[in-house]
């Protein structure tokens, strides 16, 4: 009977890290980039025609109060910060792009007066977009509070060297 109940427990027990081991494969390798440009695309596609329409800007801000809610973007930025930053624990990466700073950027204009920290968001990501990532450690440990977040704290910004290295592991 001993025997029978050690080999459940431990039938259990492998079940229980297999499934923490492919939960944590899956946010570590799982790419939010189509979504961020997806978004992106739909907002300017809708001031594209919203301008050809003659509509206002009030409208158009109001058809994308649902494109992405305010937790989300912050993930994602979360998430690009892990590029840049040290830190003893990171969950996720999105690449830290071009392409996807410049669409969380037109996102967060788009949702300026439906987002909270509109302002903190805006500011990070224009001077990403100018190459200058000396506030993300800032931004990593802000959005880590607003969070909750125990683990991973930010303590300083990455050397060249680790940064490629990072990327070479979770982009490449």
């Amino acid at each position: 009977m001993k025997s029978i109940l050690k080999t459940i427990g431990v039938s259990f027990g492998v079940l229980a890290l297999l499934a923490a081991a492919g939960y944590y494969f899956v946010m570590q390798h799982s790419s939010s980039d189509g979504e961020i440009t997806e978004v992106a695309e739909d907002i300017e596609g809708r001031q594209d025609s919203g301008t050809e329409a003659n509509t206002t800007e009030k409208s158009t801000a109001k058809n994308v109060e649902a494109d992405m809610d305010e937790g989300q973007l912050q993930i994602y930025l979360h998430q690009m910060t892990h590029q840049k930053i040290v830190a003893s624990k990171k969950r996720g990466a999105v690449e830290m792009t071009t392409d996807n700073i410049n669409n969380l950027l037109t996102i967060v204009k788009a949702n300026q007066t439906h987002y909270e920290h509109a302002d903190f968001y805006e500011s990070a990501l224009t001077d990403w977009k100018q190459g200058d990532f000396a506030n993300a450690v800032h931004v990593h440990n802000t959005i880590w509070d607003w969070q909750d977040g125990t683990v991973g704290r930010a303590t300083g910004l990455m050397s060249t060297e680790q940064e490629q290295e990072f990327v070479e592991k979770h982009f490449r």
